[in-house]
């Protein structure tokens, strides 16, 4: 019977021991490369989010109407985008490497150098409105905004430049100030127009009534006469003081058409009146039309209204504007006519002799229909056109 050979129980032992290894070292292997293709993933994820964002920032940028530049810490442009081409009119290739003064004159520059220089030192600057320059040479009102730029490191690489056109705010802001200066004015005008009527003209007006009352109780001729004239000189005074009233109720320049300020008359008037006037136009009313004679015509339609409201207890008026050969407003009401047993009224002597000083006429009567008509006229000739109120 011939030997048998049997492997020892030793080296079987090690193989499988060696296999046991060899499949632990797979599995790991496997399991490391499962882990770095899921890291891969992840990375690919945040990369393509960052595309993303980039992607994002970048149409904000290049959509944007503001002027967004980057400019380096020696101040050269190292970036441009549409919105500054669009408003400052240079290309992005004539622009980049250029120092940022070619958009400013030498006192805007100066400003902006300001603010990079509080940014290094401070690491912030507050927004500022300033002038710059536009590739034609002209210039435009801009907001700026001045921030830093840094690198991973926290080192300063740059700033970053918006500047926003505020040309319609900067335009609004002016109208806003000259509007309020001018009510300033105007209303200090008519300060000094309630002053003058109810202080001044009040006690001329009672010092001639009581020169009046003395005169019935003189017996002197030639005293009756002095103190008669004295009486006018005072009515020719009430008259200029009027008219200095009515002249500081105007305003300093033609701010609307004709048509405009007669509506805006009228409606000012409704209040007092306690009903809205119609209002009727006829011919070229705003053409040519002098504003010093414009403004003679408010003055009467603003008496005429005012008498209407006080005298004639009307439920009704009606405001005529023509234009033509002359000039003709024409105020009628429905109330209960003139007053017989009034025969003194400076206003309506005032409103005439307007008339009168533009070559013109003036007359109130009764209507047949009750109420009143008043019916002022001057000529659209050089002399009735060129005198002022």
């Amino acid at each position: 019977m011939g030997d048998v050979h049997t492997p020892r129980t030793a080296d079987i032992a090690g193989r499988q021991a060696e296999l046991e290894r060899r499949a632990q070292l797979a599995d790991e292997l496997s399991q490391e490369l499962d882990d770095t293709n899921r890291g891969l993933i992840a990375l690919h994820t945040e990369l393509e989010a960052v595309r993303a964002a980039e992607a994002r920032l970048a149409a904000i940028v290049a959509s944007s109407d503001d002027a967004m530049i980057a400019v380096s810490p020696a101040l050269l442009v190292q970036t441009w985008n549409p919105g500054a081409q669009r408003l400052f009119g240079h290309t992005e290739q004539h622009i980049l490497g250029q120092t940022i003064d070619r958009l400013m004159t030498g006192p805007a520059f100066d400003a902006y150098r300001a603010v990079v220089e509080q940014i290094r030192s401070h690491g912030h600057a507050d927004s500022y409105q300033t002038r710059w320059l536009r590739g034609d040479g002209s210039e435009v009102d801009v907001a700026v905004t001045v921030s830093p730029m840094r690198d991973a490191g926290g080192d300063l690489i740059g700033f970053s430049t918006v500047a926003r056109d505020i040309t319609h705010q900067v335009a609004a802001q002016a109208e806003l100030a000259a509007a309020r200066a001018d009510r300033e004015v105007m209303d200090e005008r008519d300060r000094i127009a309630r002053d003058l009527h109810d202080m001044v003209i009040q006690r001329v007006f009672g010092a001639g009534l009581a020169l009046q009352s003395i005169t019935t109780r003189i017996t002197q001729p030639d005293t009756a006469s002095r103190i008669h004239n004295v009486i006018g000189e005072l009515d020719a005074t009430i008259r200029e003081l009027r008219g200095t009233i009515f002249n500081l109720n105007q305003p300093t320049q033609k701010a609307a058409s004709l048509r405009a300020q007669v509506l805006d008359e009228t409606t000012a008037a409704q209040d007092r009146l306690g009903f809205a006037p119609t209002v009727e136009f006829g011919g070229p009313v705003d053409a040519a039309l002098p504003d010093e004679t414009a403004a003679h015509l408010l003055a009467v339609l603003r008496e005429a209204l005012s008498n209407v409201a006080r005298h004639a207890h009307a439920s009704a008026a009606r405001v005529a504007v023509r234009a033509g050969g002359e000039l003709l407003l024409d105020v009628t009401d429905n109330g209960r006519g003139i007053d017989p047993a009034v025969t003194r009224s400076s206003g309506l002597t005032n409103l005439r002799r307007r008339a009168e000083k533009l070559g013109g006429t003036f007359e109130v009567t009764s209507r047949a229909e009750g109420g009143t008509r008043l019916r002022w006229r001057i000529p659209l000739t050089a002399k009735g056109s060129s005198l002022t109120p």
